[in-house]
């Protein structure tokens, strides 16, 4: 069970970090994908704290996704942040009128959101 919950964890992370990293540092590529998937309008200035909420939202999520390993509550905590942000993402694609290919990507880290918050779970009911 314990490596299905480093296997999980280490996909998760390699979206949350990345993620994490542009957000904080405002990297352009980053802004102009969030713009493009959610169409909040940062590129043009608007809703600025957005960018900064989600890269603390990104960093906690990912120290409690590695402290999970070890305190699966953390890992809950961290992975079920992670589920409501892929999860808001997502439904602005849908609100947007994105179909097909264009939602894969973030349904796809949604999924592993949920399968880290899962296996975090139960290996929370289990001690």
């Amino acid at each position: 069970m314990f490596g299905i919950r480093v296997g999980l964890s280490v996909l998760l992370l390699l979206e949350v970090v990345p993620s994490a990293v542009v957000a904080v540092t405002r990297a352009r590529v980053g802004l102009e994908r969030l713009d493009q998937l959610t169409r909040t309008g940062v590129l043009e200035g608007r809703r600025l704290w957005l960018v900064s909420l989600l890269g603390v939202v990104h960093t906690l999520a990912t120290v409690g996704i590695v402290a999970g390993l070890w305190v699966p509550a953390a890992g809950v905590a961290g992975a079920g942040a992670e589920v409501v942000v892929f999860g808001w993402v997502l439904s602005r694609q849908l609100a947007a009128g994105d179909r097909g290919r264009a939602l894969g990507a973030y349904t796809l880290f949604l999924a592993m959101a949920v399968a880290v918050l899962a296996v975090d779970a139960v290996a929370l009911g289990t001690r």
